[in-house]
């Protein structure tokens, strides 16, 4: 069918670099609902390695996706996915020599990282501070009482 073949190009290329080999015999597709279904795609091994994430993909899954699509207001109304049975296998984000001669440093450290993730933590702590701060002296008025300065 031409328009399978036109929305498997189509979903080719907004997903392809998440799954391997999207052909028109995983498609189902209710035209006229906006409902499209794909079913057992095979998740590739790069598909996470642009979210900075500590880990790989060795293997994945995807049971069944869900595409939900407006087709009659496609510019303002939202598609929404639905992933069913996401299965991944996941391993440290290293190569498989560097594991083996020290597990230790599967996953780098990486210093301005920390620092900023630090930084942030502190920052969330002052101000949770703060907030505690300012409620007990809105209590304090309430009732009034004087918080010492």
């Amino acid at each position: 069918m031409v328009f399978e073949s036109m929305v498997s190009d189509l979903l080719n290329r907004f997903i392809g670099d998440y799954v391997e080999n999207l052909d028109k015999s995983q498609l189902k597709i209710g035209i006229w609902g906006g409902n499209v279904v794909l079913e057992n795609l095979k998740v590739k091994e790069n598909a996470l390695s642009e979210l900075d994430v500590p880990f790989k993909v060795k293997a994945g899954q995807i049971g069944k996706l869900m595409l939900k699509i407006p087709w009659k207001n496609l510019y303002n109304d939202a598609v929404v996915a639905t992933l069913d049975g996401l299965y991944l296998l996941v391993v440290p984000g290293a190569t498989a020599s560097q594991l083996r001669t020290c597990p230790y440093n599967a996953i780098k450290y990486d210093a301005a990282k920390e620092e900023r993730y630090q930084q942030e933590a502190k920052q969330k702590e002052l101000q949770r501070i703060e907030d505690a701060l300012l409620m007990a002296a809105r209590r304090g008025e309430e009732t009034g009482v004087k918080l010492v300065d």
